[in-house]
Formats: C-alpha cells, structure tokens, sequence
C-alpha cells in the first residue's frame, strides 16, 4: 500500500527535488504540501498536482497522510517534528537533524516514546559509488585507512531574505549544509568521530555568515581526517581516502547538480597504488527515491530506516563541536 506524505517547506528548489523523487518511487505518494508563503504553496502544489494546505496542521491532518517531509529551515526541525509527534505522524527530516544537539535529542526522545519513525536525509551514502567504497573497504582493498579528506563547495548566492544568510541561523555555513553530508559518509565508511575540531571565515560573502570552514576529524579506528567547503567557490564534491596500500579518489562532476540520481553517471571512482591504478565501475542509484522507498517500508514497520536519529545527530555533533567557542 502506498504511504501518504505531507511534503512541508515544499517550495524550495530541494523541496521540488525530493517530490520528483516521490514521483520515482511506487511506494510513497506527497498528497499535500505547505509552506510558510501562501501564494508560493499554491504555485507548488498547482505545479505537482498536489493539495495546497494553509498550515502544518492541516497539512498532516489531511486524509491518507502518514508522514511529513521536512524540507524547511535548521532553526524550525525541531518545533515541526514535534508538532508531527503530536499528532501522531511520522517524519522524514532533511540534514540536518537540528540546529542544535539538544533539539536533536528532544526529538530522538519523543519520537522513540511514541513509536514513530523519524528519519534523517543523509542521502549522499545512499549512491552507487559511496556503496561502492564502503564495500572496498571491507575487503581490504586499501590496508589500513590512515587519512581522509572531503570536500564539497557551492557558489550560494544570498540575500537578507534568505535564512541561510544570518550567522545565528546557519552557524558554519557551508560545513553545516554541505560538509555534513561528508561527516556522515566518512562515519558509514570508517566508524564515529571521535573528536572535531576547526577554523571558520568569512572571507567574500556580504551575508552574516562564514563562507569557508575547515574540520578536523579524529576517528575512533585511528585515521584523522578534514572536511573542507565553501560558499564561494565553484561547484566542487570529492572524497579521498588514503591507506596504507593504495589511495582512493572520488568525485562528482557537480555539473549535474543538484540532479543527484544522476550524480553517480558524474561520477569518477579511481583506485591506485604506486604500482598501479584502476578505475573501479559501480551501480549506479537513486539515493532520494531510495531514501523515500526506505522510508516507506520504515512507516509500514517492515525495516529500518538506516540513517535515524543517532546518525544525524553524530553528524551534527562533528561540525557543531567543532566550530569556535563549542
């Protein structure tokens, strides 16, 4: 049976992106949508075929909904998920989890007393190519991981009117929205953080915010690490993992962008040695149908969901605990 969703914050170019992915899947139907800026909700909803709701209520009160997708600012995942417990719908809530650790572990409590799903979208592990290493890795294929380095940059160009914008909202800038996707591929990969640690600026952006950081990561397996990203620069998304047999390079042409089912067609995996280098093929994936797939067989209590609460809130805890101050 198809689960109903309430896509919320649906107006958004990554609000169009997950129902497109809806529309991929057999087994997860948006049914309605709702955002803050009413005139916007109804373009969206005319746009999708969907239902226009004139609040979060009413969106997840609507007949056949049984979760919520929250596709809405950091600063307001918390309030909404809570609102969704309240009554009694399940929630799939994009990366990340919460602006702050404790928001997180409010929802992580209220979701595990009530027995609903609540789900985080770390997607980018979910691709072709980063199962692909995964699967290098437990055979062996590079010895021992001693050092990692990621990155992942986007030209955002804010104004006041963005949330993103404002220092207060969006602490970290680019690591917070973008390197956290890296914080949680590399855990998939390697184990938890142990400790983070890093430095900020605010180099060429006229927003509030820093538009460079830099995260150090110690793994509790040994290897140390850095996550990189900026506001400023050309698109730009790589993983490297370096061993004590062979290295590894992964990188998305961010030419397809922000298409990610067809990020892995974008995608070069090479390993290599000193001796020599191969370049290694893949299944290529859906990561958001296949999140919103998940997702559904979660609500129906036929699975797990793979990246819940603890795995978004170890993410945040590496680029949180790491900024100045923290």
């Amino acid at each position: 049976m198809t689960v109903g969703a309430a896509l919320v914050g649906a107006t958004g170019m990554w609000g169009s992106r997950i129902a497109e992915a809806a529309a991929r899947t057999s087994s997860l139907k948006v049914v309605t949508c709702y955002a803050r800026d009413a005139e916007q909700t109804r373009a969206f909803a005319a746009a999708h075929a969907l239902e226009a709701a004139t609040s979060l209520e009413e969106a997840i009160d609507a007949d056949g909904v049984e979760v919520a997708l929250l596709v809405t600012p950091n600063d307001v995942h918390a309030e909404q998920a809570l609102v969704c417990a309240d009554h009694g719908t399940h929630v799939f809530v994009e990366k990340p989890i919460a602006s702050t650790v404790a928001d997180a572990e409010r929802m992580r409590a209220r979701f595990a007393e009530t027995g609903l799903v609540l789900a985080v979208g770390h997607g980018m592990r979910r691709l072709g190519a980063a199962r692909k290493v995964k699967e290098l890795l437990e055979a062996g294929a590079l010895g021992t991981v001693v050092l990692a380095e990621a990155s992942w940059s986007l030209p955002s160009r804010l104004t006041p009117g963005a949330w993103r914008w404002y220092r207060e909202r969006a602490p970290g800038g680019p690591l917070l929205q973008l390197g956290i996707h890296h914080a949680d591929t590399l855990a998939y990969w390697l184990g938890p953080v142990a400790r983070s640690f890093g430095t900020f600026a605010r180099i060429s952006t006229e927003a509030e915010i820093d538009d460079v950081g830099v995260v150090g990561l110690e793994f509790a397996s040994g290897p140390v690490g850095a996550i990189t990203g900026s506001y400023v620069s050309p698109p730009t998304y790589f993983l490297r993992l370096y061993g004590d047999e062979a290295a590894l390079d992964y990188e998305i042409d961010m030419a397809v962008w922000p298409r990610a089912h067809e990020a892995d067609s974008a995608t070069t995996l090479t390993l290599r040695s000193s001796d020599w280098t191969d370049h290694v093929g893949f299944e290529r994936r859906d990561p958001l149908a296949e999140e919103l797939d998940e997702l559904a067989r979660a609500v129906r209590a036929e699975g797990v969901y793979e990246t819940g609460p603890d795995e978004g809130i170890a993410a945040l805890r590496v680029i949180l605990d790491a900024l100045p101050g923290r």
